[in-house]
């Protein structure tokens, strides 16, 4: 299965599972954290888009340096690569604009126990976010919920900005839709 892959081997995990199993694997991250009563509690979740050039360096600096080093997480990580031709720019997720035809969606799916440990976790993700930016780790977040300022969004969209403020405008001019992401509103 790896034949042709220009892959670091020391980065290659594998678990045989079928098929079902597989397309069922959060559930069976669910389950269990059902079992441990983890299930309904605060899910503190980051989920990003990093680009392909950035990968090792996202691992050191974020797999390595902060999750493993803290070891404060609880619920699994996920990790894929994405055929960005199979993105449409029209879209409104934002993914990397650095032109390679690979980048990967990393899933942190934390679960805390209460609000002190989902604090911890939140602090964490806005310190990986913070890390990522410092040191140029080109990362989009997916369903973005740490931006506080329209700059913020403004600098998230990029290119896309203007498109996604016309839309805005032509279908909800009262700016009735989505207030709680702060995009188009200070409250």
């Amino acid at each position: 299965m790896f034949k042709g892959l220009r892959s670091e081997t020391r980065f290659i995990y594998k678990k045989d599972v079928s098929f079902v199993d597989f397309l069922n694997r959060v559930r069976i991250e669910e389950l269990k954290l059902h079992s441990k009563g983890l299930w309904d509690v605060c899910h503190p979740w980051l989920n990003l888009f990093v680009s392909k050039s950035c990968l090792l360096e996202f691992n050191q600096r974020v797999f390595i340096d902060i999750l493993q080093k803290e070891n404060k997480s609880s619920g699994p990580f996920l990790i894929y690569p994405m055929n960005r031709k199979k993105w449409d720019d029209k879209m409104s997720a934002v993914v990397s604009d650095e032109d390679a035809d690979v980048f990967y969606t990393v899933g942190l799916l934390h679960s805390a126990r209460n609000v002190e440990d989902a604090k911890i976790i939140d602090d964490q993700n806005k310190r990986i976010l913070k890390l990522c930016d410092e040191f140029g780790i080109n990362v989009k977040q997916y369903l973005p919920r740490y931006y506080k300022t329209k700059e913020e969004w403004v600098k998230h969209f990029g290119a896309k900005w203007s498109h996604f403020e016309e839309k805005k405008a032509k279908y909800d001019p009262k700016m009735i839709l989505s207030p709680g992401q702060r995009i188009f509103n200070s409250s």
